[in-house]
């Protein structure tokens, strides 16, 4: 996966995938409540999901579609782009599909990410889903990577998705400030689309080759637990 550093191709993408039977990644982009309601379905039988979500990163407005303009989900052979910002309406009912809300309370299908619990905190507070099966990727690069050499290391220190993707799937993840600091409510371009679907979808590709390494550590650690598991922040006295 070499490319000219002055081309597309010279970055991470989902692009670079293809799924089981040889076929393109499918992208699903859900601008209303029914098209996302029926294609959250197609994720409900999965058992890892990379998650990510995106909003509007300036200004100080405190509505939901500030706040949570777009959720991104992915498995091996599809992405789905809920952009709630575009739903009709601005009540949790409207804004959120009931399957999805399964799908992300259920302790079953580990949503797997960078800084899981701040993103859960930001849907929780705006959106009233109590999650469960948040699981962040850093706890288990550190594992993988120190466990044999530095033990001290492993533990819950963050790291970010970009600095994971380099060092595990040999490509640097672009994150084009523009794109980043962009106005996620709106419609989307055809740069935040593949930016949003990338970011959901390399956090399962970390997932499966850190899962795959930790497999080959003699002896083999347990798995990180889920966040749902983090005792509560202690309160200052």
């Amino acid at each position: 996966m070499q490319a000219s550093p002055n081309t597309e191709g010279a970055y991470y993408s989902h692009l670079l995938y293809r799924g089981p039977e040889g076929q393109m990644i499918s992208l699903h982009y859900c601008p209303t409540m029914e098209t996302a309601e029926k294609v959250a379905k197609y994720f409900l039988d999965e058992k890892v999901l990379g998650f990510d979500i995106e909003w509007r990163p300036w200004g100080s407005g405190r509505s939901i579609k500030d706040n949570v303009s777009l959720i991104q989900l992915a498995c091996e052979d599809r992405i789905a782009l809920f952009h709630i910002s575009q739903f009709k309406g601005n009540s949790i009912e409207q804004l959120l599909p009931p399957t999805l809300k399964t799908i992300l309370e259920s302790p079953n299908i580990l949503k797997v990410g960078v800084n899981i619990k701040g993103d859960f905190g930001r849907l929780q507070t705006y959106l009233g889903v109590h999650a469960r099966g948040k699981y962040e990727l850093s706890r288990l690069y550190n594992l993988v990577k120190f466990s044999a050499t530095d033990p001290s290391k492993v533990n819950n220190k963050m790291v970010s998705l970009a600095r994971q993707v380099e060092e595990h799937l040999q490509l640097p993840l672009l994150k084009d400030s523009d794109v980043r600091e962009g106005d996620w409510r709106l419609g989307l371009n055809k740069k935040q689309m593949r930016y949003a679907a990338t970011d959901a979808y390399a956090g399962l590709r970390i997932f499966d080759v850190l899962e795959e390494k930790r497999k080959k550590l003699k002896p083999i650690p347990p798995l990180p637990m889920p966040t749902d598991f983090d005792p509560p922040p202690r309160l200052r006295e």
